[in-house]
This record gives C-alpha cells, structure tokens and sequence, in this order.
C-alpha cells in the first residue's frame, strides 16, 4: 500500500516533486512540497477517474444521424460503416468519379462491412434511396484512394512551379513564336549586341 505523503520523508517528496517536474522544490518546505505534488496529481486522478466512467458507460450503438464512413483495408478491400437515421431500404453505392462500380440494398439502416474493390480507384461511398432508375442521395463519404499492391507502371512525372508567396500553381508564360526568318535574324542580333556590351563592360578596381 502507498505511505500518506505526510509520512513519508522530505528526501522522498523531493523525488517525487523531481519527477513532476515542479521548480524551486529544495528550497520549500515538506507541506508546501504536499500540496505542490497534490495539484500535479490532481488532473491525472481525473484522467483515471473519466477512463473508468467510460469503461462502465459503453458508447450506444446508434447517434441517430445520416452518415457514412469509406476507409481502405489494403490494396483490394474497403471498410464501410453507414447509418441511416428515418429512411427505411436505404441502398449502398461506391462511386469511382460519376461512375457506379458497386450497388447493394442495405438490410438494415446501421451497419460495417468489408468490400472487394479494385486496386489504385479513387472511391466515396454513397448512401441512399433508389426509386425505379432515380437515385436520391442520403448521405455521402470522403472520397479515398485505394492503394496499389505493385508500384504504378506509368514512371513518367510531371513538375509544375508553386509560387512560395501565393501558395498557387503557377502558369507556364508563353515563348515568342518568330514567324519568319527576317525576325529570327534581328532577334539573333539584339542577342549579340547585348552579348557583346556584356563582355566589354568595365569593372572599376577597389582602391
């Protein structure tokens, strides 16, 4: 059993005070050092105290709100959880862009399962009412990307420039098209005459 700080020795609350981390410990006195190791302990015995109330209180099965969670497994299988608050025959879909890649009646309006998919899509699952052809949306996923088993075949990489100031992708700027050879003789000598003033420049020396 644990001794009662007040009976313990000021040696013993000093290195309890250390690993609390409380300054200035040495030059207090063994009740202040009491109460300073009691108000460090006090939020870890509400911690504790909070973890048992939830482990008596189990959370509930069911919140009452539309909503539908997509998370993938691995390279070939998804998790979904959906639950459907009034809507009675609620059906499940996995989107790929606009295209439907699976459809299936749910039998009851909450439940979690695992879904074969194809690997490397980017999927969000969709929750809703199907009447005849007309789908009506209920509720609806972030959409994810379904992991590769292999790495890509396409090794091609395209760069593109961010602007460090604006936080934008910046756009290529255009190159002058020359249409004739006339202008890309005259571009050719701005070039050199410009090239040439470069060279002869003179650089005054430091005194």
């Amino acid at each position: 059993m644990k001794k009662p700080y007040e009976e313990m020795t000021k040696k013993e609350l000093l290195k309890i005070a250390k690993l609390h981390g409380i300054k200035g410990r040495h030059k207090m006195s063994k009740a202040v050092l009491i109460k300073k190791i009691r108000e460090k302990n006090k939020p870890l015995k509400q911690i504790k105290e909070k973890e048992e109330e939830l482990k008596k209180n189990n959370p509930p099965d069911r919140y009452g709100e539309n909503h539908v969670e997509l998370l993938p497994k691995d390279a070939s299988t998804v998790y979904v959880h959906w639950e459907v608050a009034e809507e009675k025959n609620p059906v499940l879909r996995l989107m790929s862009k606009r295209k439907v890649e699976i459809e299936i009646p749910l039998m009851s309006n909450q439940g979690e399962g695992y879904l074969k998919v194809q690997e490397g899509k980017p999927l969000r699952a969709e929750v809703g009412i199907k009447k005849g052809n007309k789908f009506k949306k209920i509720t609806t996923s972030p959409e994810i990307l379904v992991p590769r088993s292999k790495p890509a075949k396409s090794k091609s990489a395209k760069w593109k420039y961010v602007n460090p100031e604006t936080g934008k992708v910046q756009r290529k700027k255009r190159t002058e098209k020359v249409s004739n050879k006339t202008q890309l003789d005259e571009k050719k000598k701005k070039t050199e005459k410009t090239a040439k003033t470069i060279k002869y420049i003179r650089i005054p020396k430091e005194k």
